[in-house]
């Protein structure tokens, strides 16, 4: 069995978010749906494509502390959706 690399436990949350691209000049909302969260984290399937390392910002209302994440990690779904790993920023 792998050993679980989290520091925190996820646990299963689906709720629609929307988000802002920081490194984008404009304001242009996007949006996309949770699977799960945790106090450092959570995984969101997104329509837009993002990167390692591309920093966002959530608008809408978490149970968590920080509206800021990185993308940690992403994945292609299909043509059209993404799977992506969100660190929160302290």
């Amino acid at each position: 069995m792998p050993l679980e690399q989290r520091r925190h436990l996820r646990y299963g949350f689906m709720y629609t978010v929307d988000y802002i691209l920081n490194s984008a000049k404009t304001d242009e909302i996007y949006n996309g749906v949770t699977i799960d969260i945790s106090n450092s984290g959570l995984c969101l399937y997104t329509k837009n494509c993002l990167s390692e390392g591309q920093e966002i910002t959530i608008k809408s209302v978490l149970p968590v502390y920080s509206e800021n994440a990185v993308v940690r990690w992403a994945e292609s779904v299909d043509e059209s959706s993404y799977k992506v790993g969100l660190e929160f920023k302290r």
